[in-house]
């Protein structure tokens, strides 16, 4: 697949339809077409960008519209989404439970799937994913369903979901083509399979140039490479656009890695402050951020136990029980980060991030065994999986 156009034609066009609507969305009397036109391109417009704040403002703005709405139901959907983004979970339960006709559709089933994946369910997902696709075999329910497999250690069966599901698409739909692309390549990344990942993302900004999300992979795969200026000047020109503190503790990290001191506090310390701001706002999404950056940044234990306590009581999953036993080993607490690296290898999960945290803290643990064992298993699964990767 192939196009001329990209992410700032699409942005430039939301951008026209949303002041093409303008102040008369939500003047009297209401037009429900354009209200909800309305708030769905300021989904779309945040959604694209990645631009959680703007998503905070989108559940504002669903919340005004959904009372002046004979069926709201669509906007319920878009609140789910939305709430999704921002890892506002019990909120998308909430959001879909209010209109039985979204809890029922396949929009809503796949939904309630990946939230079931995200509390520790997978296999409950998988069922739902499979029901879904025996009605459809969309794009959407394909792509989850690959993500599953991947997780479980199925990489060839991931990568042909992912490749059914870019046969699904149609000329048009070049930013999914590129997310599917992006997809693709990670899973080659995930496995120390560097060419192969720089081929997906290279086809995924032929078709879609410009996506952000994009250069963000290839500045992972450039930093893991070694190339850490290469790596610096594309995410500091994401950055640019818009506020990512993952992105700024990566640049931070790139200049330790390249021995610039003074720059790394800097771009590190940005990255703290934009995290704890956010959560002293009352968003939750970036307390797995936190957790990694006191644990791998800071080193310290305490505020990291903090932290990945708090992810763990929205979700419970194989990520962060073993975020929290990762946090419990920076702490010094060995005898309890072996209880919750355990729950995390018994989730069936195949993963090389995980089989090397846990080969580290059954170390420290005095099990010589077992540490030596995942941490084989975690070079098998990936030659450089202890090389540069950004916390997505």
């Amino acid at each position: 697949m192939s196009s001329v156009a990209g992410y700032a034609a699409e942005m430039r066009r939301i951008d026209e339809d949303l002041a093409a609507i303008g102040a008369v969305a939500l003047s009297l009397p209401i037009d429900p077409e354009r209200l909800t036109r309305h708030v769905y391109r300021l989904y779309q417009k945040s959604s694209l960008a990645g631009d959680l704040a703007g998503l905070s403002v989108v559940e504002v703005a669903i919340d005004r519209a959904i009372p002046v709405l004979a069926n709201p139901g669509d906007l319920y959907l878009l609140k789910a989404h939305a709430a999704f983004k921002l890892h506002k979970l019990a909120d998308v339960r909430s959001a879909l439970l209010a209109v039985s006709a979204v809890y029922d559709s396949d929009e809503g089933r796949l939904i309630l799937a990946d939230l079931d994946f995200q509390h520790g369910r997978y296999r409950t997902a998988e069922t739902a994913y499979l029901e879904v696709l025996q009605t459809e075999r969309s794009w959407g329910a394909l792509a989850r369903l690959a993500h599953l497999h991947s997780k479980m250690g199925d990489m060839p069966g991931a990568d042909r979901l992912y490749e059914e599901a870019e046969d699904q698409l149609t000329a048009k739909e070049m930013r999914a083509y590129a997310w599917l692309e992006v997809q693709r390549g990670f899973l080659d990344f995930a496995q120390g399979q560097h060419d192969a990942a720089r081929s997906h993302y290279r086809h995924a900004d032929n078709a879609y140039p410009g996506y952000w999300l994009v250069d963000e992979y290839i500045g992972e795969l450039l930093g893991a490479e070694g190339r850490y200026a290469e790596a610096v000047a594309i995410y500091q020109r994401i950055v640019a656009t818009a506020p990512r503190p993952e992105l700024e503790q990566a640049i931070g990290e790139l200049y330790e890695l390249a021995g610039r001191n003074e720059p790394a506090v800097y771009w590190k310390q940005r990255a703290l402050n934009a995290y704890l701001d956010s959560a002293q706002r009352g968003e939750v999404h970036y307390y797995h951020h936190l957790a990694d950056y006191y644990t791998d940044v800071a080193k310290d234990g305490a505020e990291a136990v903090k932290w990945a306590s708090k992810d763990l009581q929205l979700r419970e999953n194989f990520a962060t029980e073993a975020a929290f036993a990762w946090a419990l080993h920076c702490d010094s607490r060995d005898s309890e980060a072996v209880l919750w690296i355990d729950r995390a290898m018994a989730s069936g999960v195949v993963d090389a991030h995980l089989h090397f945290c846990a080969g580290k803290i059954y170390r420290a643990a005095g099990d010589e065994i077992r540490g030596r064992y995942h941490l084989e298993q975690a070079t098998r699964l990936n030659p450089a999986v202890d090389g540069f990767h950004v916390h997505h």
